[in-house]
């Protein structure tokens, strides 16, 4: 028996009482003796002569210290109920997607592994695990380090193989470190040679990103800060609105566009904007009498829904309405599932924005207090209170139960709301937001919260949800249990979003003078020289009626906006970019056509690193075969064999069923295990969906024969555009 083999045999036998154990409150001493000393001695193979317990250091008493000759890490333990957030579905992720909801655990770690030199941790409940390196040596940025992560203990028992081979004392003492990459599909790939040259390392970004980050943070990214005026002005300026257009494919005779999903006949058919505005202000107005049901706003993943709320709440809503209908936002990115459960800290966020955002409604004044409990006040001066005949001494009475009740968020709460509705005719709206970036479980319990809010402080409630989710869970309780009104978002054209982007930059911004020092030779910009670059785009997107560079950006990521926003991001940040030459005056005049699409295309694969790798890149190589298979052309014909299938049947895709795709390709003699394998490639890289908007939600999807696709515009974009031009196969033919 392999000690893989004895490893597991032990795992398995105890998993069952190591999960009971992981579930209930325990103190930190006790999950290290009951759950982590198991799995580290024995499972992991770890020996007491391996470990130092529990050592002071300047910063504090480390947990655990494990050695072998040549390696050591530090492992920081956390009681079995402190719960990590973590992504649903990914084994590997980058710290700086996880630090800032994991932070106090995280620097906690790293200052021990400061004081001891270290470079590699693990942090652990007993039950979730995060493993990787959390010091750089070589001036790198730590937070760009991956990390591998074990959302539990089935997590751990279904990848139990990868978990061992990282941090058992068999593989550490063999590898001399923790071994956090996963090998390649060797012997599938186009270039059969491994000898390039920095096929691995990264370049350094361009030369001017210092100068280009503040302006991409605050222009190229969601709208959904609205802390100063500048941030209003971006809102106004930038925020583009949606018309009833489709947009039609001819080659194909297909329409893509977002529009509004139709399995749910209460989900509102309207696409465009303005009309949207309109009936959810109707439904916000109503009357102060009757309450109105929760309004539930569903979209597509990066389709714009928090910069749509923004928008609607800061500019569309007249102040009059604003006025009658007091509005609180609750931003979910902010939330863990302990702060969602624990109602009250929920209760006394909607407090303290009222009280900081709502100053006209003087919800602190004494005598506005008074009339808010005044059938409480009266019962306790015809009570308790009857001998205090002294004015002064009455009014400090009151002043003392009234302080008591404000500690209380929920019933306080409740009350205001109550005095709100029938003392001044006002009715609070509450907007739960971005609810649907956190795991599935945690969303129910927002939609409850929700609908809880609704019900006892008889408040208007408007929850954003993503339409995959909203498929999802609509049968399902708690959603079955009530009644919405809903709407759709559907996402903008990603050309006017950038344009208008542009603009703004051109418009808002004073560009200092910029100054460079390579090895050999200083360059130096003068003060604006830098619009250059932003005017030398505007042109190269724009000036044409059909900008390859604009369709490349479009095609491969409407309708997530998002995605087409980071695909730019990465070309102004590309050490591949030539900013120096696109900033230059005469760049584009001489009869040039601007920024050359093989170079933009390039400067977006590629980002930082010196080759292309599909592993790494966002631009996807359909010649990659699958696991089992070693065919370079399959996804093509199966993305034909759709397209064939949807040609001139209707405008709207012709979902297929998977079953009659591995039929058909069985018989063309491919195996169904190959077809499957290449589907659920194309779905994993949006060149294909569902359905049944699974590719919505972060839960991991696999494909099968009872799925039934059909093609996206990205799908269709690379069949018939991208691989008939060079500088496609200019990069992926360096794929390893």
């Amino acid at each position: 028996m392999t000690g893989l083999d004895r490893a597991y045999n032990t795992f398995n036998n105890k998993l069952q009482e190591l999960k009971k154990l992981s579930s209930v409150s325990m103190s930190e001493t006790d999950t290290r003796c009951k759950i982590i000393d198991i799995i580290f001695k024995e499972v992991l193979n770890w020996t007491e002569d391996d470990i130092e317990r529990e050592r002071y250091i300047q910063v504090g008493y480390f947990d655990y210290e494990i050695s072998t000759s040549i390696f050591k890490y530090v492992v920081e333990a956390k009681k079995s109920l402190v719960i990590f957030n973590l992504p649903e579905k990914n084994r590997k992720v980058k710290l700086k997607t996880i630090y800032k909801t994991n932070k106090e655990v995280i620097d906690q770690l790293r200052s021990y592994i400061f004081q001891r030199g270290l470079l590699y941790g693990i942090i652990t409940n007993g039950n979730q695990f995060i493993i990787g390196k959390f010091h750089n040596t070589d001036g790198t940025d730590w937070e760009e380090n991956e990390v591998l992560i074990y959302q539990s203990l089935d997590v751990i028992d279904t990848n139990f193989i990868q978990f061992y081979e990282t941090i058992s004392k068999e593989f550490v003492s063999h590898y001399g470190r923790f071994k956090l990459s996963t090998e390649s599909n060797k012997g599938q790939t186009i270039v059969r040679t491994n000898n390039i040259g920095k096929k691995d390392d990264e370049l350094i970004r361009n030369k001017i990103s210092p100068e280009l980050i503040p302006i991409i943070t605050e222009v190229f990214e969601e709208i959904y800060n609205l802390e100063n005026l500048k941030d209003e002005k971006i809102l106004l300026d930038c925020y583009v609105k949606n018309e009833d257009i489709k947009k039609y494919n001819s080659e194909l005779g297909l329409i893509f566009s977002d529009q509004p999903p139709t399995f749910d006949c209460r989900i509102n058919p309207v696409q465009n904007t303005d009309k949207t505005h309109d009936q959810l202000t109707k439904e916000i107005v109503g009357t102060t009498n009757k309450l109105p049901d929760p309004i539930i706003i569903i979209g597509g993943t990066g389709a714009g829904k928090s910069t749509f709320i923004k928008y609607f709440i800061e500019v569309k809503l007249d102040k009059g309405t604003k006025k009658n209908r007091p509005i609180l936002y609750l931003d979910f990115r902010n939330e863990t599932k302990n702060t969602i459960e624990d109602t009250k800290l929920i209760y006394q966020k909607l407090l303290n924005q009222l009280y900081e955002n709502h100053k006209t409604l003087k919800l602190n004044n004494f005598n506005v207090l008074k009339i808010i409990y005044k059938s409480e006040i009266e019962n306790k001066v015809t009570g308790f209170w009857s001998h205090i005949t002294d004015q002064d001494k009455l009014n400090e009475k009151i002043s003392e139960f009234l302080e008591k009740q404000s500690e209380e968020p929920i019933l306080h709460l409740t009350k205001i709301s109550n005095y709100l509705v029938h003392q001044c005719h006002k009715r609070l709206c509450i907007v739960i937001d971005n609810a649907d970036q956190l795991k599935e479980d945690i969303q129910k319990e927002v939609f409850i919260l929700g609908h809880s809010l609704h019900r006892n402080l008889k408040v208007l409630t408007i929850i954003s949800l993503r339409e995959g989710y909203f498929y999802k869970f609509k049968n399902k309780p708690p959603f079955d249990a009530y009644h919405s009104t809903i709407f759709h978002i559907t996402a903008p054209p990603y050309r006017e979003v950038i344009r208008k982007r542009i603009k703004y930059v051109l418009s808002n911004f004073k560009f200092q003078k910029i100054r460079l020092d390579n090895d050999t030779v200083k360059v130096e910009f003068a003060e604006g020289n830098l619009s250059q670059l932003f005017l030398n785009l505007q042109k190269s997107l724009f000036d044409s009626s059909s900008s390859e560079i604009l369709s490349f950006l479009e095609e491969t990521s409407y309708p997530n906006i998002r995605i087409g926003l980071e695909k730019f991001k990465f070309f102004l940040l590309s050490g591949h970019t030539k900013s120096n030459l696109y900033m230059s005056l005469g760049y584009g005049k001489d009869g040039k056509r601007g920024i050359p699409i093989w170079e933009f295309v390039k400067s977006v694969a590629l980002e930082s690193n010196f080759y292309y790798q599909s592993n790494k890149s966002t631009l996807f190589n359909i010649f990659y075969p699958s696991k089992s298979n070693r065919n370079h052309f399959t996804k093509i014909r199966i993305l034909e064999y759709i397209i064939d299938n949807n040609t001139g049947v209707s405008k709207r895709n012709n979902f297929i069923s998977i079953k009659n795709i591995v039929n058909d390709f069985t018989r063309a003699g491919y195996t169904s295990e190959i077809i499957i394998e290449e589907l659920n490639l194309l779905y994993t890289s949006s060149l294909i969906f569902t359905n049944d908007f699974v590719s919505d939600i972060e839960t991991e999807i696999t494909l099968d024969e009872n799925s039934e696709i059909g093609i996206t515009q990205s799908g269709v974009y690379y069949t018939k555009n991208l691989i008939t031009k060079f500088y496609y196969y200019d990069l992926i033919l360096q794929d390893k």
